[in-house]
């Protein structure tokens, strides 16, 4: 069993006064990355532990991007490099392309596994997205690759599923207020309860991204302690034998001082008996890899 957390917009960055890595303790996020998320601290490499900052640049000048940088997440082929630039926000053709034929869902799926997207969805989600006003992001292509059913408020009031804003308070305050209330810790146990009846389990939240970029009301404590809460859940509730994978596409967060994103390394943390496959990884390219060998060793859930 594999639980992979995708954080949108967090790196290591330097321990500067505005770094609320360094501002502030985090003491679940501290705790898996052996130290503050801070260049040149933390870092660990055991049998059941690895911690590392990787590369997000992927060899191609400028700064990494959402939709290139999650393409090459979710698949391990490098979306930098097939653009010859770094591309923002949502995939092109040639990368919706890539994740429709590489997403390391599609190929979890076919390979035997039970997989699943913890992430669910909202009606006002589907009306823009027909309507024209938005497009896929590449973590929800790589889901639609592999044919996933994905999950709806039903599901999230079943406590099935786990909404990208981690409690509903975004949603609540916009579009959703008919969604209760879900304390962080509590979303985390949710999240890893789904691992009892899957093999890989994928969730994203995009609020590290979003707080960096200044579009929603909260600061980047406001969202590191509900995040570390929710992996404080996550870790109280995990199945004995999963591993737990965290990583990020490109740094944001760690930086309030810029709006955009930053040329910093971003964080791997991988705990369990998964992480033998992962001590090579070094870079975006290595996640998907990494994650399909790790599921090829173990015996699918019946």
């Amino acid at each position: 069993m594999l639980l992979f957390i995708f954080l949108d917009g967090i790196g290591i960055g330097p321990a500067t006064a505005a770094n609320p890595f360094a501002a502030y303790r985090f003491p679940t996020l501290q705790a898996l990355y052996g130290g503050r998320w801070l260049r040149g601290e933390g870092g660990r490499r055991g049998s059941h532990h690895l911690t590392r900052a990787i590369d997000a640049g992927l060899g191609i000048d400028g700064l990494p991007q959402s939709a290139t940088g999650q393409t090459t997440l979710f698949t391990g082929i490098n979306g930098s490099a097939l653009e010859g630039m770094h591309i923002s926000a949502f995939p092109t053709s040639t990368l919706r392309e890539t994740i429709a034929h590489h997403s390391f869902l599609k190929r979890a799926r076919c390979a035997g596994h039970r997989v699943t997207f913890a992430n669910a969805y909202s009606e006002q989600y589907w009306n823009s997205t027909t309507s024209r006003r938005n497009r896929h992001s590449a973590t929800t292509l790589a889901a639609m690759a592999a044919d996933l059913p994905l999950r709806d408020f039903a599901a999230l009031m079943r406590g099935e599923a786990v909404y990208w804003d981690i409690t509903h308070e975004l949603a609540r305050g916009s579009y959703a207020p008919e969604l209760p209330f879900v304390p962080s810790f509590e979303a985390g146990r949710r999240l890893a309860r789904l691992c009892d009846r899957h093999d890989l389990v994928l969730y994203e939240t995009f609020l590290p991204d979003l707080a960096g970029h200044r579009r929603i009301p909260w600061t980047a404590l406001d969202v590191l302690r509900r995040i570390d809460d929710m992996l404080a859940g996550v870790l109280s509730a995990l199945p004995a034998g999963a591993t737990l994978l965290i990583t990020s596409d490109h740094g944001n967060l760690e930086d309030p001082n810029t709006k955009g994103h930053t040329y910093h390394p971003v964080p791997l943390i991988v705990k369990g008996p998964g992480v033998a496959f992962f001590q090579g990884v070094h870079d975006l390219t290595g996640i998907t890899p990494a994650i399909l060998k790790s599921l090829a060793s173990s015996v699918p859930l019946s």
